[in-house]
């Protein structure tokens, strides 16, 4: 029988996070967007998470499967927003899961304790963002709850670019 469990990240962690994260923007982005850097993480994620657990705001969740580091959660809780009535909300920033062990119910145990932790901060909404084409993606958090609440349209403006000609007569 496999064991499953989620702890907060610590400094003990940080070589796995940057694997975790490392695998995410190369699978995720790297695959639905052009425009982002997939070796940030190898670069830049070891003191952005260093960072964020020092931040009381944030969150910084690993999921073990038998004893090794298999997924990783990262969230914060925004400051009360005076558009709505003062309230907080909770953001995943990036979550990931081994492919290995996807469908073991990792995902949903990192999101629950993310969850979990955001109620302790008075947020009372979550948002995650997720590429309009990472179909599996929109498809774990429609299975959690999660509803579309709005779209982000995205027009690159390099030279060349069709959508920029077309708005300038082009």
């Amino acid at each position: 029988m496999s064991s499953l469990r989620v702890d907060v990240a610590d400094a003990a962690d940080l070589d796995d996070l940057v694997r975790l994260e490392t695998s995410l923007f190369a699978e995720d982005a790297g695959a639905h967007d052009a425009l982002v850097d997939v070796g940030w993480p190898e670069q830049h994620a070891r003191a952005d998470f260093i960072r964020l657990m020092k931040n009381e705001a944030a969150l910084v969740l690993v999921a073990r499967y038998d004893g090794s580091a298999a997924g990783h959660l990262v969230g914060y809780v925004g400051a009360p927003s005076p558009t709505r009535f003062g309230r907080r909300t909770a953001e995943i920033r990036s979550l990931y899961v081994d492919e290995p062990v996807r469908s073991s119910g990792i995902g949903q145990l990192l999101v629950r304790d993310f969850i979990t932790w955001a109620r302790t901060q008075s947020a009372v909404a979550i948002a995650v963002t997720a590429y309009t084409a990472n179909r599996s993606a929109r498809a774990f958090y429609e299975k959690l709850g999660f509803t579309e609440q709005s779209v982000v349209l995205h027009a690159a403006l390099e030279p060349g670019n069709r959508t920029q000609n077309v708005r300038n007569g082009g």
